[in-house]
């Protein structure tokens, strides 16, 4: 089992590579469906992989997951002023995809995940597909990726203010 941190690794290198995509409601998504399996091992309500990690609990869960990143972007606006513009449905894509991305990893490497459920309780799809130490170091190279390209966009936007700062001197029009 991927520790759940470790989905966050697809999180930030889509988010690297797509940054139209809103961060708060990816970044959530590729987490967020491990509540099912906390509250499991917690309280023994549940499963371990129910509804939450198939595409009908994706479905379900993308629209409460847009409105959960729009209350944090707000929050996030009038406390520490960050200017985020949210849009809603780049938010809805994102936590889709983010959503999308835990159960296909997940559904690798447990065989009780029901993917397409309510349709069917037919389990193992995906299963064997990868094992744990693969997923692992997959999820753990896309977020070194994801960092190292949002540092170097970072460091490319300072030098671009920077460059931008200096004023051009006005050239002659002839030489004469």
């Amino acid at each position: 089992m991927p520790f759940t941190p470790f989905h966050l690794g697809f999180g930030v290198l889509l988010y690297a590579l797509l940054s139209f995509l809103d961060p708060i409601a990816l970044l959530l998504g590729t987490v967020i469906i491990d509540l099912e399996p906390a509250f499991y091992l917690l309280f023994g309500i549940g499963q371990l992989h129910g509804v939450l990690h198939s595409f009908f609990g994706v479905i379900v869960f993308t629209i409460p997951l847009s409105f959960i990143s729009w209350v944090v972007s707000k929050l996030l606006l009038r406390f520490f002023r960050l200017d985020l513009r949210f849009r809603w449905h780049f938010s809805l894509l994102s936590s889709f995809l983010g959503l999308v991305s835990h159960i296909l990893f997940d559904a690798g490497l447990y065989p009780e995940m029901m993917l397409l459920y309510p349709f069917t309780r037919r389990t193992g799809y995906l299963f064997g597909f990868w094992d744990n130490r693969l997923a692992m170091i997959l999820l753990s190279v896309m977020f070194l990726l994801g960092v190292i390209i949002l540092a170097v966009k970072f460091l490319l936007k300072k030098i671009n203010k920077r460059v931008a700062a200096f004023p051009v001197p006005n050239e002659p029009d002839n030489f004469e």
